[in-house]
């Protein structure tokens, strides 16, 4: 969220950046010359079409622009809501446009979607020794029937939209799907080309002598686009193997996946898979290939796993891990996690500016009421490392109760309007019953649009 620093020290510099800010002449659209009625339309227009927007406030007339209407709904998808849309209009106007009807842009999100699902921000200034930082307010809407979600931040006047992201049945998200073929690695030919392949470790729950490991792997979709013929889903063979320091045998798991989507040339993102292994206490060298099937394209990447320093230090928590959706939508059993029936890893921790994700990690040995019950209380700070300052966005304490010694808890972190850069995330957990503090960390960066 965007953050206004004033120095504690110089209290007549505020009224100075007031002036200032009032001083500033906003300068017209071609919208801003409507009437009442027809900055409406020309708002319902925006929330369906923007293109369609665009030639109406150009019209040179109100005749012309009265034209345009009647073409634009005799011939829009859009007709049978168009009594609907009006509707939503005139409510949008009252509840969000009273200032700036034509710049807030939770008007044309409620036009085009109706009423959401709302939670409201509005921080107190953070202050430190020579700082204090103004938080803007902010709200996101969540559709949870549609499966969208926006995230508003107030700049100036109006709220402007700085993040969205979808969840739900109707998004797929960009994966390897595991297909049963019983055949071998194949064979690789004399020239070879090679793509991009990132993977993640995460530790999670301790029984005996062996660790719950997570293996995230994932390649990016405008590479495996070039493994594309005929719009056919390209194969791959994926080998994972844990090489221990302290023994001979070597633990490694061979699978053929496809894509879920057809990858595209312009999407960057990655088609992600994720695989559970539980290994002895021990240190690993871990290594992933993967071959397309004619043996043309490969890639390899390797790594280190240290589980002995994990199991000698009985941590009270795993790895925090962090995943690009977490919802109630089945898509593949590997993505399965009980409770969630989809978690899709990240593999790499990067995400766009505006843009939510989730962390998930598990507490142990929590304290037990009479009943076996645990109680936590959960919540995040964001931590610019660059300035190791603050970072202020929407973090709700979370409860997390249930039966039994361990819980999970997954946060979903919002980015909001913070700039690209490295930053740290820092969990405070607090176990109710044992009247003890766990701390965890993780870093990730936020990448430009």
């Amino acid at each position: 969220m965007l953050r206004i620093r004033i120095p504690i020290l110089a209290p007549f510099i505020l009224p100075g950046l007031v002036l200032l800010a009032c001083s500033q002449v906003k300068r017209l659209a071609p919208a801003d010359r409507l009437g009442s009625e027809e900055k409406l339309h020309y708002l319902i227009l925006a929330s369906l079409d923007q293109d369609a927007a665009q030639d109406y406030q150009v019209q040179p007339s109100a005749d012309t622009r009265t034209g345009y209407l009647e073409w634009f709904w005799g011939s829009s998808e859009f007709i049978a809501e168009k009594d609907l849309y009006w509707q939503r209009a005139v409510q949008a106007r009252d509840f969000f446009g009273s200032i700036d009807l034509l710049g807030d842009d939770r008007v044309r999100t409620y036009i085009r979607y109706g009423p959401a699902r709302r939670e409201s921000y509005e921080p107190e200034p953070v202050r430190t020794e020579t700082l204090t930082v103004i938080v803007n307010p902010a709200e996101i809407w969540t559709y949870d029937e549609l499966g969208l979600q926006f995230d508003f931040v107030k700049k100036g006047t109006a709220y402007k939209l700085v993040g969205e992201s979808r969840f739900g049945p109707a998004y797929t998200a960009p994966s390897f799907e595991q297909v049963d073929l019983v055949r071998p690695a194949p064979q690789l030919q004399e020239e070879v080309l090679s793509f991009d392949l990132e993977f993640a470790l995460g530790r999670f729950e301790q029984v005996s002598d062996t660790v719950e490991t997570e293996l995230h792997y994932g390649i990016p979709q405008n590479q495996l686009a070039g493994l594309v013929q005929e719009n056919r889903l390209p194969e791959l063979f994926f080998r994972m193997e844990f090489v221990p320091a302290g023994r001979e045998h070597t633990i490694g798991r061979d699978l053929w996946v496809l894509p879920a989507v057809l990858p595209k040339p312009a999407d960057p993102r990655l088609a992600v898979g994720r695989e559970v292994f539980r290994l002895p206490a021990d240190v690993y060298t871990v290594t992933v290939k993967a071959w397309s099937a004619d043996g043309s394209v490969t890639a390899q990447k390797t790594g280190k796993l240290n589980l002995l320093d994990y199991v000698r230090r009985a941590q009270p928590s795993s790895d925090m891990m962090f995943y690009s959706l977490a919802d109630s939508t089945f898509q593949s059993p590997q993505f399965v996690k009980t409770p969630w029936l989809r978690l899709v890893p990240m593999v790499q921790p990067l995400v766009r500016t505006g843009h939510t994700f989730y962390a998930l990690y598990e507490l142990y040995n929590l304290g037990l009421d009479e009943q076996g019950r645990h109680r936590v209380e959960a919540d995040y700070e964001i931590i610019e490392r660059t300035t190791n300052q603050l970072a202020v966005v929407p973090t709700p304490t979370r409860f997390v109760t249930g039966s039994g010694l361990k819980a999970v808890v997954v946060e979903r972190v919002h980015t909001m309007d913070l700039r690209p850069g490295p930053y740290l995330l820092v969990a405070r957990v607090r176990d109710l019953e044992k009247n003890r503090d766990i701390s965890l960390t993780a870093r990730f960066r936020i990448t430009a649009p």
